[in-house]
């Protein structure tokens, strides 16, 4: 029988009240060693989540530990009834979401977070042949060397979205990892972040060999409770990291086996089932703001379309960066919310006057990339400087006028993909600082 989100919810709930300071719930969460704390309301209407991504995105701003929690943007906890069977859950579009309040009759009962679902699947159910390199992520490690600044890991977590950094010497050697959890013990103890990353690092590192199977994977995890695996290859080198979203997605379509087995009687929850797969997939690689593809699945594809131009010759690319002007002046005028209908906007045009063969993403922030496929720098050249134009000529939200810088450069048969965009990018500086509203070409 299937059980259900009370059967496997975390019910020793740590909360605190709302009007609390960021410094208080840091040091709460530091005293009960968890993750995250649940924020609660007076009147109980609505919960909130503070976790270590919260904390390292605060510090990274300078906010004062002394601010309320209630002055925080913080994403309000959506509500699950407690009989909902774990099945039914998978179906649900926020699936995404890390936590969700459970509810019985009314009264809070616990916390579900995708952590609870892996500790509660038998590795059994899942296949036992297939071995974990199968499903690993098929993208960089983010890796800081020994003596770098520990406020630098910091905000690489933060700007590519990671709650992890492998730890590296010169020789590119593992030798630890610094998490989010790391990050939390150190905030509270007002530490140092000029002093080396090694300082604070956990070691020794903690790896699974891209062999091993993937029940045994989850036995791992499980027992150590990691929130990531990191696996090597045959040589003892960092081969890549596996979250438990990949893991939970490998969950999902098992049960997708198990259902079809089952026939007609639960053929529209296998339905259902389907239609999450492809949301899930849709999801990994989707800016949440802008829904336009994120810089993962925006490198996925242009390092296919670089194989394509080496594989059949004669081919032309070419990549345009943008980036708003004063966009900061615009969120400490306006607000975060103006701002993001801001971007939204951008995103809209951006997809409007873009072909389909066009690859258009949120690289980060306010920039965006494009990826032009058949198409050569003077080409380019030209989508740019109407883009430019459009976006000057637009109104957008609160009635404001925006302005973009634009870099644009051409692939060469000698490049790599970070060359194409390094030399787009270093155009962008250019546009920037010689007057802003502008299109610069590369400098070879």
């Amino acid at each position: 029988m299937m059980p259900t989100v009370s059967d496997i919810c975390t019910k020793e709930i740590v909360s605190i009240n709302i009007k609390s300071t960021i410094s208080d719930a840091i040091k709460l969460m530091t005293e009960k060693n968890v993750r995250s704390v649940l924020i609660t309301e007076e009147d109980c209407k609505n919960y909130f989540i503070f976790t270590t991504n919260n904390a390292i995105e605060y510090k990274i701003k300078n906010l004062s530990l002394d601010t309320k929690l209630n002055e925080l943007n913080l994403p309000k906890i959506q509500k699950i009834d407690a009989n909902v069977s774990v099945l039914e859950i998978t179906n649900k579009d926020d699936l995404i979401s890390e936590y969700f309040i459970v509810l019985d009759q009314g009264k809070v009962v616990g916390i579900l977070s995708q952590t609870d679902i892996i500790n509660n699947i038998d590795p059994q159910m899942l296949l036992q042949k297939q071995t974990i390199s199968s499903i690993m992520l098929q993208y960089t490690v983010q890796t800081v060397y020994e003596n770098e600044a520990t406020i630098n890991a910091i905000k690489i977590m933060k700007n590519e979205d990671v709650d992890s950094v492998i730890i590296i010497d010169d020789e590119r050697k593992p030798l630890g990892i610094f998490t989010t959890k790391d990050f939390l013990n150190i905030v509270s103890e007002t530490a140092d972040f000029t002093l080396p990353i090694k300082k604070y690092m956990s070691s020794p590192l903690e790896t699974l060999p891209k062999d091993v199977k993937i029940y045994e994977a989850l036995r791992f995890i499980r027992t150590k409770h990691f929130k990531r695996l990191i696996v090597t290859d045959e040589n003892d080198k960092i081969a890549g990291v596996i979250t438990q979203q990949e893991l939970l997605r490998l969950i999902n379509n098992k049960w997708m086996e198990v259902i079809r087995d089952r026939g007609l009687e639960l053929s529209k929850i296998n339905d259902e089932l389907m239609k999450k797969t492809s949301l899930l997939e849709a999801t990994a690689s989707q800016d949440f703001l802008t829904k336009l593809y994120n810089r993962r699945k925006f490198d996925t594809l242009l390092q296919y379309e670089i194989e394509q131009i080496n594989r059949y010759q004669g081919r032309e690319m070419s990549m345009i960066i943008i980036d708003i002007d004063n966009f900061k002046s615009i969120n400490d005028t306006y607000g975060h919310d103006v701002g993001d209908e801001i971007l939204k906007e951008l995103a809209e045009i951006l997809t409007k006057l873009s072909r389909n063969s066009d690859v258009v993403s949120r690289w980060g922030g306010e920039e965006f990339a494009l990826n032009l496929t058949h198409t050569a720098i003077e080409d380019a050249l030209f989508v740019a400087e109407k883009l430019r134009a459009t976006i000057e000529r637009h109104t957008f939200s609160n009635n404001l006028k925006i302005t973009c810088s634009f870099g644009v450069s051409q692939f060469r048969t000698t490049d790599k993909a970070n060359d194409l965009f390094k030399r787009a990018d270093k155009a962008l500086y250019e546009a920037k600082n010689t007057g802003k509203n502008k299109v610069v070409l590369e400098r070879l």
